[in-house]
């Protein structure tokens, strides 16, 4: 089972905790996201040529709405304003689990290592369902380098 018991009302309840990354990022404006199909990079910083970001390889993921001024359905279990944070016991992850189960090869288990993480800013949020995250340098021209050949892949 996904779903790691707490002691409150519903012990399925979501429980979402802010992360602490190597450096404090503001996460308050400016972000960037740039994906493939399977990696989702969150630039954050850029200094002299190189770009502090998160990767993910993700499941799937939501950028956009909700924005500060609107609460997000998680805020009651922990959320915060801006930031990183992960949310174990996560209703999305449940969702997909859920929805996943009419596949012939679904395994419940499939879903065990799945992670629910949301990036939360002035203007947007950024959620996704991966394995993992890695916080990462990368240089401008490996940036360009990768967003080349995801283009090139478009030709074939």
């Amino acid at each position: 089972m996904i779903f790691k018991k707490k002691k409150s009302t519903n012990q399925y309840d979501p429980i979402v905790k802010e992360l602490k990354l190597k450096k404090d990022y503001k996460f308050m404006y400016e972000n960037f996201i740039f994906s493939t199909q399977h990696e989702l990079y969150l630039l954050l910083e850029e200094k002299e040529g190189q770009i502090e970001a998160l990767r993910f390889p993700f499941a799937i993921f939501k950028y956009g709405y909700p924005n500060d001024e609107i609460s997000h359905s998680l805020m009651k279990y922990g959320l915060g304003f801006y930031g990183l944070f992960e949310t174990q016991n996560s209703p999305w992850i449940q969702e997909l689990l859920d929805l996943n189960r009419q596949h012939p090869s679904h395994k419940d288990e499939h879903y065990s290592n799945r992670r629910h993480f949301i990036a939360k800013f002035k203007d947007v949020t950024l959620e996704v369902i991966a394995d993992s995250f890695e916080e990462c340098t990368i240089s401008k021209t490996d940036l360009m380098d990768l967003f080349s050949t995801e283009i090139d892949n478009l030709k074939e």
